[in-house]
């Protein structure tokens, strides 16, 4: 199950959270959003499934581990 998403729209990729249906924010490149899919993931130290869906609107999923604590 997944509970982010990552959209590819209007050049920027929109990470979303599904569960609340809120934009959380827009990034340059794919990578640069699932880093703040796993940086969103640190609150509760659990791997996050999010959804990616590219410019051409086909689907993929991608587990994301949170950041490394110090």
């Amino acid at each position: 199950m997944s509970d982010l998403t990552v959209v590819a729209r209007c050049g920027q990729w929109m990470l979303v959270d599904d569960a609340d249906d809120a934009e959380l924010g827009a990034y340059g490149s794919q990578a640069e959003a699932l880093k703040a899919a796993g940086d969103y993931g640190r609150v509760d130290q659990e791997l996050r499934h999010v959804l990616i869906q590219d410019p051409g609107g086909d689907w993929d999923e991608q587990v994301v581990e949170p950041p490394a604590s110090h």
